[in-house]
C-alpha cells in the first residue's frame, strides 16, 4: 500500500495511533484519486497566525458525520481537517508537541488542540471530558511551523446579546 493510501484510509477511519501524516507536495489531483473530493462544497479561510489565506474543498467520510476540508493553495494540500466524528474517542498518543487553545463557537477550549507535529496530526477536544471534536492531518512538521502556516482559523464566535427583561428596553 504506497504511503498516500495509507495516510488517506488511517486518516479517515480516525486510526491515529497508526497515523504518519501526509505526504509532503501532496496535490488535490493526487488526493482526488483516494479520496472523494467534492470541488462544488468549496470555501476560503485563513490559516495559521500568519494569516494566509487559502481555499477548502469538501470531501465525504465514513467516520467524520462533518465531512472533512481539504485544505489547499495552488493546487497543493496543506491540511485535511475532520470534522464531527462519530464515535470517536480521543486516543491516548503520549505528550503533544503543543496544547493550543481554540474554541467552539461560544465555548472556549483551553489547551484543547493537542498537536502531534512530528506526526502530522493535531487532534481538537474537549479538553474537561476528552471527546474528540476534529481532526486535523498534515506533513509532518514543527509545532511553531503549524501554529503559523497550517493551522485552521476558527474564529470565536460572538455570545449572542442578552436579551432585555419584559417589558424593559435594553
Amino acid at each position: 500500500m504506497n504511503d498516500l493510501r495509507r495516510a488517506c484510509e488511517t486518516f479517515d477511519r480516525a486510526e491515529f495511533a497508526a497515523f504518519e501524516g501526509l505526504p509532503d507536495g501532496l496535490t488535490v489531483d493526487e488526493l482526488e484519486e483516494l479520496l472523494p473530493v467534492d470541488r462544488v462544497v468549496v470555501g476560503r479561510g485563513l490559516l495559521g497566525s500568519s494569516r494566509r489565506y487559502a481555499s477548502w474543498a469538501g470531501a465525504e467520510s465514513q467516520t467524520f458525520s462533518g465531512g472533512i476540508r481539504v485544505w489547499h493553495d495552488g493546487g497543493r494540500v496543506l491540511v485535511l481537517e475532520g470534522l464531527d466524528p462519530v464515535d470517536t474517542a480521543a486516543p491516548d498518543l503520549g505528550e503533544p508537541d503543543a496544547a493550543l487553545d481554540w474554541a467552539l463557537g461560544h465555548l472556549p477550549l483551553p489547551g484543547g488542540e493537542l498537536v502531534y507535529a512530528g506526526r502530522g496530526l493535531a487532534l481538537r477536544l474537549n479538553p474537561e471530558n476528552g471527546v474528540l471534536l476534529a481532526a486535523l492531518a498534515f506533513a509532518p512538521t514543527t509545532a511553531d511551523e503549524y501554529e503559523a502556516g497550517l493551522r485552521p482559523d476558527v474564529p470565536r464566535q460572538q455570545a449572542p446579546p442578552e436579551r432585555a427583561p419584559e417589558g424593559r428596553a435594553a
